[in-house]
């Protein structure tokens, strides 16, 4: 699962259309828009007003060679995997302050800012989700090998019906669907905190579309009902966003750098 980050092209909500930033290429056409997440129906009962989802800003970063402020100081793309599933409070004040040094001046203010943020990487890319919501969120996101002959994520991790649908697809379509399915059952598995400790091939997530819950087993024999979206911000990836159900939290991308 390889990719160059450099010819990614990101479609960022223009949340600050407008405002100058000079990390930006000069003269370069601002992408089109990423759709706006879908949010889920507002929830209401009698006596009670409708319940808006809250937004959680997340930050999609591309990290390529160059590096934003100066020789030395940049991010590699194959330092972003070292990242995942860190968060503020698991990284000591040096490496927090050599990781925002190292960050575009807008994605590091909102971490600074945050009173808690998590890191999702895979290589050449960063996805930051900031704020206490984030806690109750999973993401996940793996790059795709473009024209993979085999599956680079193992079929291990599929339930009979999804690996039958994968070995069904032609060879071009066949990562990036087994890659859809695990970063929808890693997503759902961070969301309600069960890590892999639970077995993802015992999560139904073939799903069609780009939404629908997913079934995540729990004590007694309790299933725990998540939400899943995925968003398509490159070719090169495949990204999931997880909600436990029925928490009313959507993702905000604020920001998205190239």
């Amino acid at each position: 699962m390889e990719t160059n980050a450099a010819l990614l092209e990101l479609c960022p909500e223009p949340l600050d259309l407008g405002v100058p930033d000079h990390w930006q290429h000069p003269g370069r056409t601002r992408p089109t828009p990423l759709a706006a997440a879908p949010a889920p129906a507002p929830a209401s009962a009698p006596g009670r007003p409708d319940i808006r989802p809250t937004p959680v800003p997340l930050f999609v970063v591309p990290v390529g060679s160059t590096p934003p402020h100066g020789p030395g100081t940049a991010l590699s793309p194959d330092s972003c995997p070292d990242l995942n599933g860190h968060s503020r409070a698991t990284l000591d004040a040096a490496s927090r302050g050599r990781l925002l040094a190292r960050l575009p001046d807008r994605v590091s203010a909102a971490m600074a800012a945050a009173g808690h943020w998590e890191l999702y990487g895979t290589r050449g890319l960063l996805i930051v989700a900031c704020g206490e919501e984030a806690r109750q969120m999973g993401f996940s996101v793996e790059s795709v090998r473009p024209g993979a002959s085999l599956p680079h994520t193992p079929y291990e991790v599929l339930t009979e019906q999804e690996a039958r649908t994968a070995a069904g697809r032609p060879a071009a379509e066949r990562e990036r669907l087994v890659t859809r399915y695990w970063v929808r059952k890693d997503a759902a598995l961070q969301a309600v905190g069960g890590g892999l400790s639970l077995a993802p091939e015992r999560i139904e997530a073939g799903f069609p579309g780009d939404r629908g819950t997913v079934l995540v087993p729990g004590p007694q024999g309790l299933e725990a009902p998540v939400l899943v979206r995925n968003f398509t911000f490159s070719a090169s990836y495949e990204f999931a966003v997880a909600t436990p159900e029925p928490l009313a939290l959507t993702p905000s991308f604020a920001y998205s750098v190239r």
